[in-house]
């Protein structure tokens, strides 16, 4: 492992081709529903950032080193690769003629092999780093009210990949400035660039801050924010000498980076036989048809239960001006040497949380 950057980690072949094929698996593995980012375009950039190592098109894979995804730049590179294939594969001419002179020099070896990868690309559905759209769910043009589903997937500042959902509704005669604006046609939506913007800025906050923040606006009625969080992820994998291991550089501060820490200065590490992973996805919701305002999520309790007494009575009068409930829920995918990291850490929040088994090899 190295450190190439603040928050980043620069993994090669063979351990970064491992890494991937598991955190590939994993997501798998956890049976993502529709609260999570959409599995099949990640699991299509994991599969693109392994073949460009394979082939050689770039050298590392850069690995946020708090979260255990890859970062930005990596999530980047195969979006990048896909706004220039058609132009690059023109200019390469036909793979077959490339083919046929591999055997004069390993140039044409290589660039038949990265004309088959822009040719694969070209149908690649990708993972965003930051997609937003609206969806109209009902419209009342009558009473002059519209209800929304906004959606934002995007790469947290935090390392973890995350998608919002957002189902409000909005009122004509209650609004001087339009939060949603809705085409003659009654049935294409956009946000104002104004609320665009809030969403964005404010993606990052919990389900239970941002439903109070959105419904202080003018003209709308928030009705559910949900969260879907993909990580983090910890990493251990044995390098190709079988003498050190590279691993998740900067384990988050909490009560599972604590276990790990456990985990990885004991003797159950093994991080000389056999790669682990550990990968959690989260959800994070706060509506007006949740009954029972409760936890499951080992990581993250109730903000009430956070907060210091001082601070509760304050906290009662804000929640009685909004009628929504909060439930959060974490899921684990582990390897063998790891499911006994997530086992200790629900063992000691009080939790009960779906532990999915990743196999090695």
């Amino acid at each position: 492992m190295t450190v190439v950057a603040l928050h980043t980690q620069a993994l090669v072949l063979p351990e970064a081709a491992t890494y991937l094929d598991l955190l590939g698996r994993s997501l798998h593995a956890a049976r993502l529903s529709s609260a999570f980012p959409e599995r099949r375009p990640l699991q299509q950039s994991l599969e693109t950032l392994a073949e460009s190592l394979r082939l050689g098109l770039h050298g590392e894979l850069y690995v946020d080193s708090r979260a255990g995804l890859p970062n930005l730049a990596s999530f980047t590179r195969p979006l990048t690769d896909k706004s220039v294939a058609r132009e690059s594969l023109a200019r390469m001419g036909d793979r077959a003629a490339l083919e046929a002179r591999a055997g004069e020099a390993e140039l044409f070896a290589r660039l038949a092999a990265k004309h088959a990868y822009y040719e694969k690309l070209q149908d690649r559905e990708l993972a965003p780093v930051d997609h937003q759209r609206v969806l109209l769910r009902r419209h009342d043009p009558a009473s002059g009210t519209a209800a929304f589903r906004i959606e934002l997937t995007k790469l947290d500042a935090s390392g973890v990949y995350v998608r919002l959902q957002i189902e409000l509704t909005q009122v004509s005669s209650l609004w001087r400035r339009k939060v949603i604006d809705l085409d003659k046609d009654g049935e294409t939506a956009a946000a104002s660039e104004a609320f665009r913007a809030m969403v964005y800025r404010c993606a990052d906050l919990d389900a239970e801050a941002l439903f109070i923040r959105l419904h202080g606006a003018e003209g709308v009625s928030v009705e559910r924010v949900q969260r879907g969080v993909i990580g983090p992820v910890l990493f251990a994998v044995p390098t190709g000498s079988g003498v050190q291991v590279v691993r998740t550089a900067e384990a988050p501060d909490d009560a599972l980076g604590r276990e790990w820490h456990a985990w990885s200065v004991g003797p159950g590490a093994a991080e000389h036989e056999r790669p682990e992973l550990l990968a959690a996805f989260a959800t994070d919701s706060a509506a007006i048809d949740i009954r029972e305002e409760r936890s499951n999520d080992p990581i993250s309790p109730l903000l009430r239960d956070r907060l210091r007494d001082q601070e509760q009575a304050r906290y009662r009068a804000l929640r009685e001006r909004y009628p929504f409930k909060v439930f959060k829920d974490r899921k684990f995918v582990a390897t063998p040497g790891l499911k006994t990291v997530a086992h200790a850490l629900c063992a000691s929040a009080g939790t009960k949380n779906m532990i999915y088994a990743l196999q090695i090899g």
